[in-house]
């Protein structure tokens, strides 16, 4: 099977067989970045399709008497309507979690989510897998704000560079 670098996005070959059925975490030969793969028919358990993203994501979890339990700048891998992936130099811990963001208009936007699992990789980062919870409207919005968002800046760095390269 056929599978891609989260990192840098080489693609390789892998031999599907060596893969667990809850997943297997690879090194990726060109970038060494670690990232878990799924056999294929376990890749497609997925509800909703994710689209890869390079946000920054302001995170802060509070416990039931509304007490900070961490605050983290986080690093959004992927996302989707059901959830989002973040790495982060520290680990999230449970709680009410909120997940902020800001556009390009410098408009901060928002949503509830609860920690589903936080696992600490071999290069010392955390990947952790959080699920929203709010509504599907709040999180439609906030899952199109975050896309669009990472494509504006994706875009505006790219021709910036092309303009800076060119004679």
């Amino acid at each position: 099977m056929k599978i891609g670098c989260d990192t840098c996005h080489a693609t390789f070959q892998f031999d599907s067989n060596l893969i667990k059925s809850d997943g297997s975490l690879v090194k990726c030969s060109k970038c060494q970045a670690i990232f878990r793969v799924y056999p294929p028919n376990a890749a497609d358990r997925r509800k909703f399709p994710r689209t890869k993203t390079r946000n920054l994501i302001a995170h802060v979890s509070v416990d039931q008497n509304g007490k900070k339990i961490s605050q983290v700048l986080a690093k959004a891998i992927d996302i989707s309507k059901g959830g989002i992936l973040l790495e982060t130099p520290y680990p999230i811990e449970a709680g009410l979690i909120s997940l902020m963001a800001v556009d390009k208009d410098n408009m901060l936007f928002e949503i509830k989510a609860d920690l589903i699992y936080c696992n600490k990789m071999e290069s010392g980062v955390y990947q952790v897998g959080i699920r929203f919870n709010g509504t599907e409207l709040q999180v439609l919005n906030f899952v199109t704000r975050l896309i669009k968002e990472y494509n504006h800046r994706k875009n505006s760095m790219q021709m910036a560079y092309t303009q800076s390269n060119s004679p």
